[in-house]
Protein backbone atom coordinates (compact mmCIF):
# COMPACT_ATOMS: atom_id res chain seq x y z
CA UNK A 1 0.00 0.00 0.00
CA UNK A 2 1.54 3.30 -1.05
CA UNK A 3 0.70 6.52 -0.12
CA UNK A 4 1.42 10.35 0.16
CA UNK A 5 3.02 10.95 3.27
CA UNK A 6 0.94 13.72 4.38
CA UNK A 7 -2.17 11.15 4.28
CA UNK A 8 0.28 8.67 6.45
CA UNK A 9 -1.37 7.58 10.00
CA UNK A 10 1.28 6.78 12.44
CA UNK A 11 1.05 5.10 15.82
CA UNK A 12 3.42 5.41 18.57
CA UNK A 13 3.18 3.72 21.74
CA UNK A 14 5.77 3.95 24.35
CA UNK A 15 5.96 3.87 27.97
CA UNK A 16 6.62 5.96 31.40
CA UNK A 17 4.23 5.99 33.98
CA UNK A 18 1.22 4.93 31.66
CA UNK A 19 0.93 3.67 28.36
CA UNK A 20 -0.47 5.80 25.51
CA UNK A 21 -0.56 6.49 21.84
CA UNK A 22 0.32 9.37 20.17
CA UNK A 23 -1.23 9.27 16.60
CA UNK A 24 -1.47 12.22 14.11
CA UNK A 25 -0.80 12.42 10.10
CA UNK A 26 3.06 11.55 10.34
CA UNK A 27 3.93 15.34 11.06
CA UNK A 28 3.36 15.19 15.08
CA UNK A 29 4.06 11.80 15.95
CA UNK A 30 5.65 11.22 19.26
CA UNK A 31 7.20 9.08 21.65
CA UNK A 32 6.48 10.84 24.62
CA UNK A 33 2.83 9.03 26.13
CA UNK A 34 0.33 12.13 26.62
CA UNK A 35 -1.79 12.28 29.46
CA UNK A 36 -0.66 9.07 31.25
CA UNK A 37 1.25 10.85 34.12
CA UNK A 38 -1.93 12.14 36.36
CA UNK A 39 -1.54 9.98 39.31
CA UNK A 40 1.27 10.32 42.22
CA UNK A 41 3.50 11.74 39.46
CA UNK A 42 5.91 12.69 41.41
CA UNK A 43 6.17 9.08 43.06
CA UNK A 44 9.18 6.75 42.60
CA UNK A 45 10.05 3.70 44.54
CA UNK A 46 12.10 3.22 47.80
CA UNK A 47 15.90 2.01 47.42
CA UNK A 48 15.97 -1.34 46.75
CA UNK A 49 12.06 -1.84 45.33
CA UNK A 50 11.32 -2.90 42.12
CA UNK A 51 7.82 -2.25 40.47
CA UNK A 52 6.12 -3.70 37.86
CA UNK A 53 3.53 -1.91 35.75
CA UNK A 54 1.30 -2.38 33.43
CA UNK A 55 -0.48 -0.32 30.89
CA UNK A 56 -3.89 -0.69 28.89
CA UNK A 57 -5.57 1.15 26.81
CA UNK A 58 -8.64 2.06 24.14
CA UNK A 59 -8.57 4.55 21.98
CA UNK A 60 -11.36 5.49 19.34
CA UNK A 61 -10.36 7.43 16.19
CA UNK A 62 -13.68 9.56 15.63
CA UNK A 63 -11.72 12.48 13.34
CA UNK A 64 -8.69 13.66 11.88
CA UNK A 65 -8.07 17.66 12.03
CA UNK A 66 -5.72 19.62 10.57
CA UNK A 67 -4.50 23.34 11.49
CA UNK A 68 -8.02 25.05 11.27
CA UNK A 69 -9.84 22.23 13.01
CA UNK A 70 -11.36 21.09 10.48
CA UNK A 71 -12.17 17.11 9.36
CA UNK A 72 -9.10 16.48 6.78
CA UNK A 73 -10.86 12.87 5.81
CA UNK A 74 -14.90 12.72 5.98
CA UNK A 75 -15.85 9.47 8.08
CA UNK A 76 -12.40 8.33 8.89
CA UNK A 77 -12.42 5.65 12.04
CA UNK A 78 -10.10 3.72 14.17
CA UNK A 79 -9.45 1.95 16.78
CA UNK A 80 -6.60 1.25 18.75
CA UNK A 81 -5.50 -1.29 21.47
CA UNK A 82 -2.36 -0.39 23.80
CA UNK A 83 -0.80 -2.22 26.25
CA UNK A 84 2.51 -2.18 27.88
CA UNK A 85 5.03 -3.62 30.51
CA UNK A 86 7.21 -1.66 32.53
CA UNK A 87 9.25 -2.18 34.98
CA UNK A 88 11.28 0.34 37.63
CA UNK A 89 14.58 -0.38 39.69
CA UNK A 90 15.80 1.82 42.27
CA UNK A 91 19.29 1.66 43.09
CA UNK A 92 19.68 1.05 47.06
CA UNK A 93 23.09 2.81 46.28
CA UNK A 94 25.17 6.10 44.83
CA UNK A 95 22.70 9.08 45.14
CA UNK A 96 23.05 12.19 42.75
CA UNK A 97 22.52 15.70 44.61
CA UNK A 98 20.85 13.61 47.20
CA UNK A 99 18.03 12.18 44.95
CA UNK A 100 17.31 8.55 44.52
CA UNK A 101 18.23 6.82 41.20
CA UNK A 102 16.15 4.27 39.35
CA UNK A 103 16.68 2.68 36.14
CA UNK A 104 13.68 1.68 34.02
CA UNK A 105 12.62 -0.15 30.66
CA UNK A 106 9.52 -0.77 29.06
CA UNK A 107 8.40 -2.30 25.87
CA UNK A 108 4.50 -1.99 24.69
CA UNK A 109 2.54 -3.51 21.83
CA UNK A 110 -0.25 -2.18 19.85
CA UNK A 111 -3.30 -3.75 18.09
CA UNK A 112 -5.57 -1.38 15.97
CA UNK A 113 -7.05 -0.58 12.76
CA UNK A 114 -7.57 2.55 11.02
CA UNK A 115 -10.58 3.21 8.25
CA UNK A 116 -10.27 6.40 5.92
CA UNK A 117 -12.77 5.83 3.02
CA UNK A 118 -11.20 9.04 1.33
CA UNK A 119 -8.37 6.87 0.25
CA UNK A 120 -10.25 4.43 -2.26
CA UNK A 121 -8.91 0.82 -2.68
CA UNK A 122 -6.23 2.12 0.42
CA UNK A 123 -9.05 2.94 2.94
CA UNK A 124 -8.39 0.14 5.60
CA UNK A 125 -5.17 -0.86 7.32
CA UNK A 126 -4.33 -2.85 10.47
CA UNK A 127 -1.21 -3.61 12.84
CA UNK A 128 -0.40 -6.27 15.30
CA UNK A 129 3.08 -6.14 16.77
CA UNK A 130 5.41 -4.85 19.19
CA UNK A 131 6.14 -0.93 19.99
CA UNK A 132 9.28 1.49 20.29
CA UNK A 133 11.21 -0.25 23.66
CA UNK A 134 12.09 2.58 25.99
CA UNK A 135 15.48 2.61 28.25
CA UNK A 136 16.35 5.41 30.75
CA UNK A 137 16.56 6.79 34.36
CA UNK A 138 15.21 8.87 36.78
CA UNK A 139 16.67 10.89 39.94
CA UNK A 140 13.88 11.63 42.62
CA UNK A 141 13.20 13.25 45.69
CA UNK A 142 10.42 13.26 48.50
CA UNK A 143 9.32 15.38 51.37
CA UNK A 144 5.93 14.97 53.27
CA UNK A 145 3.92 16.90 51.24
CA UNK A 146 6.09 17.18 47.83
CA UNK A 147 7.27 14.33 45.73
CA UNK A 148 9.32 14.71 42.70
CA UNK A 149 11.27 13.28 39.78
CA UNK A 150 13.46 14.20 36.73
CA UNK A 151 13.14 11.44 34.05
CA UNK A 152 15.35 10.49 31.09
CA UNK A 153 14.39 8.89 28.48
CA UNK A 154 15.56 7.15 25.02
CA UNK A 155 13.17 5.66 23.11
CA UNK A 156 15.32 3.00 20.41
CA UNK A 157 13.11 1.82 16.76
CA UNK A 158 12.52 -1.26 17.23
CA UNK A 159 9.25 -1.44 16.93
CA UNK A 160 6.76 -3.12 13.80
CA UNK A 161 6.92 -0.71 10.80
CA UNK A 162 6.23 0.19 7.77
CA UNK A 163 6.84 3.32 5.29
CA UNK A 164 4.08 2.13 3.09
CA UNK A 165 1.41 1.57 6.01
CA UNK A 166 -1.32 3.90 7.28
CA UNK A 167 -0.47 2.92 10.64
CA UNK A 168 2.58 1.29 12.24
CA UNK A 169 3.41 -0.17 16.04
CA UNK A 170 6.33 1.66 15.99
CA UNK A 171 7.89 4.78 14.69
CA UNK A 172 10.97 4.10 13.12
CA UNK A 173 12.96 7.14 14.22
CA UNK A 174 14.66 7.28 17.44
CA UNK A 175 13.55 10.19 20.11
CA UNK A 176 14.88 11.75 23.83
CA UNK A 177 12.76 13.10 26.22
CA UNK A 178 13.33 14.93 29.31
CA UNK A 179 10.74 15.27 31.93
CA UNK A 180 9.99 17.27 35.21
CA UNK A 181 7.14 15.56 37.83
CA UNK A 182 5.50 16.69 40.65
CA UNK A 183 3.13 15.45 43.32
CA UNK A 184 1.69 18.01 45.81
CA UNK A 185 -0.31 17.90 48.65
CA UNK A 186 -1.54 21.22 49.24
CA UNK A 187 -3.85 20.48 51.98
CA UNK A 188 -4.93 16.82 53.69
CA UNK A 189 -6.45 14.62 51.15
CA UNK A 190 -5.88 16.45 48.15
CA UNK A 191 -3.22 15.54 45.54
CA UNK A 192 -2.17 17.85 42.82
CA UNK A 193 0.04 15.93 40.08
CA UNK A 194 1.61 16.84 36.85
CA UNK A 195 4.63 15.94 34.43
CA UNK A 196 5.94 18.68 32.05
CA UNK A 197 8.57 17.56 29.21
CA UNK A 198 10.00 17.99 26.24
CA UNK A 199 10.18 15.41 23.01
CA UNK A 200 12.80 15.45 20.56
CA UNK A 201 12.18 13.14 17.77
CA UNK A 202 14.90 12.54 15.30
CA UNK A 203 14.41 11.71 11.57
CA UNK A 204 12.53 9.02 9.94
CA UNK A 205 15.52 7.30 7.82
CA UNK A 206 12.76 5.85 5.39
CA UNK A 207 10.63 9.12 5.14
CA UNK A 208 12.98 11.80 5.69
CA UNK A 209 10.54 13.33 7.78
CA UNK A 210 11.19 14.54 11.00
CA UNK A 211 8.56 15.78 13.60
CA UNK A 212 8.94 19.12 16.00
CA UNK A 213 9.98 19.62 19.55
CA UNK A 214 6.71 19.09 21.87
CA UNK A 215 6.08 20.26 24.63
CA UNK A 216 3.60 18.16 26.89
CA UNK A 217 1.82 19.29 30.38
CA UNK A 218 0.49 15.97 32.01
CA UNK A 219 -2.42 17.06 34.66
CA UNK A 220 -4.56 15.63 37.77
CA UNK A 221 -6.05 16.73 40.41
CA UNK A 222 -7.11 14.22 42.80
CA UNK A 223 -9.10 13.77 46.05
CA UNK A 224 -8.30 11.01 48.55
CA UNK A 225 -11.47 9.39 49.33
CA UNK A 226 -10.00 6.82 52.04
CA UNK A 227 -6.80 5.95 52.42
CA UNK A 228 -6.94 3.76 49.69
CA UNK A 229 -9.53 5.32 47.26
CA UNK A 230 -8.93 8.43 44.80
CA UNK A 231 -11.46 10.14 42.51
CA UNK A 232 -9.95 13.52 40.33
CA UNK A 233 -9.74 14.62 36.63
CA UNK A 234 -6.97 14.09 34.68
CA UNK A 235 -5.61 14.26 31.08
CA UNK A 236 -2.88 16.90 29.12
CA UNK A 237 -2.08 19.79 26.94
CA UNK A 238 0.44 18.90 24.51
CA UNK A 239 1.88 21.78 21.61
CA UNK A 240 4.30 21.36 18.97
CA UNK A 241 7.11 24.51 19.33
CA UNK A 242 8.17 23.71 15.75
CA UNK A 243 7.61 22.73 12.76
CA UNK A 244 7.43 19.49 10.71
CA UNK A 245 10.57 19.02 8.45
CA UNK A 246 10.38 16.85 5.42
CA UNK A 247 13.19 17.06 2.96
CA UNK A 248 15.32 19.09 5.63
CA UNK A 249 12.54 21.63 4.51
CA UNK A 250 9.75 22.88 7.26
CA UNK A 251 6.26 21.86 6.05
CA UNK A 252 4.29 23.09 9.60
CA UNK A 253 1.54 20.42 10.54
CA UNK A 254 2.33 21.67 14.44
CA UNK A 255 0.04 19.41 15.93
CA UNK A 256 -1.68 20.25 19.19
CA UNK A 257 -3.79 18.58 21.65
CA UNK A 258 -6.20 18.75 24.82
CA UNK A 259 -7.72 16.04 26.38
CA UNK A 260 -10.04 15.75 30.03
CA UNK A 261 -11.81 13.58 32.18
CA UNK A 262 -12.55 11.38 34.94
CA UNK A 263 -9.81 9.00 37.05
CA UNK A 264 -10.69 7.18 39.63
CA UNK A 265 -8.42 4.87 41.72
CA UNK A 266 -7.00 2.16 44.60
CA UNK A 267 -3.55 1.81 46.21
CA UNK A 268 -1.85 0.18 48.74
CA UNK A 269 1.94 0.46 49.52
CA UNK A 270 2.59 -2.65 47.32
CA UNK A 271 -0.25 -2.25 44.61
CA UNK A 272 -2.62 -0.82 42.93
CA UNK A 273 -5.05 0.20 40.23
CA UNK A 274 -6.27 3.72 38.08
CA UNK A 275 -9.43 3.51 35.49
CA UNK A 276 -9.54 6.37 33.22
CA UNK A 277 -11.47 8.28 30.90
CA UNK A 278 -10.33 11.48 28.69
CA UNK A 279 -12.35 13.01 25.84
CA UNK A 280 -10.90 15.51 22.92
CA UNK A 281 -11.54 19.08 24.09
CA UNK A 282 -9.35 20.46 21.25
CA UNK A 283 -7.03 18.36 18.56
CA UNK A 284 -5.45 20.05 15.53
CA UNK A 285 -3.47 18.12 13.29
CA UNK A 286 -3.96 15.47 14.78
CA UNK A 287 -6.47 12.70 15.08
CA UNK A 288 -9.33 12.92 17.86
CA UNK A 289 -11.10 10.52 19.65
CA UNK A 290 -11.98 9.45 23.46
CA UNK A 291 -9.54 7.16 25.45
CA UNK A 292 -10.16 4.70 28.31
CA UNK A 293 -7.16 3.31 30.46
CA UNK A 294 -6.77 0.85 33.10
CA UNK A 295 -3.51 0.97 34.16
CA UNK A 296 -1.67 -1.25 37.42
CA UNK A 297 1.40 -1.66 39.14
CA UNK A 298 2.93 -4.37 41.72
CA UNK A 299 6.33 -4.21 44.18
CA UNK A 300 8.28 -6.88 43.83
Amino acid sequence: MRVNNALRVVICLVSYFSASCIYALEGGTSSYPSGTVTVMSGAVGAPGETHWYTYNKLIDIDSIRNNEGDKVFPKAKGRIHAHAIRVVHTLDGPKFLGGDISLQAALPYVKGHINIPALGPHERDSVSGIGDPMFGFLVSWMSATYLQNIDIEWIQPLGKYDKNALINAGNNSRALYVGYAFTWFPVDRVELSSKVSLNYSFENSATDYQSGVQLVADYGLNYRVTQNWLAGIGGFISTQLNDDQSHGHDVGNRSRTTKIGPQIGYGTRDWGVVAAYQSNIYSRNAAEGDTIMLNGFLKY
